[in-house]
């Protein structure tokens, strides 16, 4: 399938997720294209049995299924691009969408190994598994805990680049914190990193930022890195 029929059938799914009416307007919309390039693959979607009428739009099984896996190749590797390369959260998307065209099942199944099966992508999106399942977690607020635990940074809670640049001034996914206290007056949290600095967050910062308990937290073994990147490579070539 061609990387424009596999942005149409994101669309769907996301819109269809959302409650929105999915209309051949509304998928154009979405993907930034002209309402007659959406009719047209829209079409095609069609003839391959992916949607299940051209006009009020709706995802056949097939098509359901097709979408999450494409889903999953991309938060896959959003993961890899942050956590292993040092990517920003906000320059991730579109190196994403040119790397889940890679067509190899093993290649997909040794990055998630790699990444130690992830259930949500960078930006707290859900990651779904080979059988297109949709974890099933409990998201954790910063500003919704309490003093005295120890928690791992793991993830954020908006994909707005404003708020993702803030982060990168000073914030970074891994971080190991202890909630020193929470003020009542502003709701501001002070937070002791990695049991060297202090840090206040404000009550906007906190409300976006989703850790889990330090004895959750599995990091990534960095000895097997430099193997895996070469073995990436060897995938790339062959598969693009």
């Amino acid at each position: 399938m061609s990387t424009t029929g596999e942005n149409y059938l994101k669309a769907i799914f996301f819109l269809e997720e959302t409650a929105t009416s999915v209309t051949v307007s509304a998928v154009a919309e979405k993907i930034q294209n002209s309402p007659a390039s959406a009719s047209d693959m829209l079409r095609r979607l069609y003839e391959k049995g992916l949607i299940e009428d051209k006009n009020n739009i709706t995802l056949t099984d097939q098509g359901s299924f097709l979408a999450k896996l494409i889903i999953r190749k991309h938060r896959l590797w959003e993961t890899f691009l942050v956590e292993t390369l040092n990517f920003k959260w906000d320059e991730v998307h579109t190196i994403a969408e040119q790397l889940e065209h890679v067509q190899s099942s093993l290649f997909r199944e040794r990055l998630e190994r790699f990444l130690e099966y992830p259930e949500r992508d960078p930006h707290v999106d859900p990651i779904p598994d080979k059988d297109g399942n949709f974890p099933n977690l409990s998201i954790i607020l910063l500003s919704e805990l309490e003093p005295d635990k120890n928690y791992v940074f793991r993830s954020v809670d908006t994909d707005d680049k404003g708020f993702l640049n803030h982060l990168d001034k000073g914030l970074q996914l891994g971080q190991r914190w202890v909630i020193i206290e929470k003020e009542e007056f502003d709701m501001s949290v002070k937070l002791l990193e990695d049991d060297k600095n202090e840090v206040y967050l404000s009550e906007r910062v906190a409300k976006n930022l989703n850790v889990c308990l330090s004895e959750h937290y599995k990091s990534n073994n960095l000895s097997i890195k430099a193997g895996f990147l070469n073995c990436f490579l060897y995938f790339f070539r062959i598969e693009v």
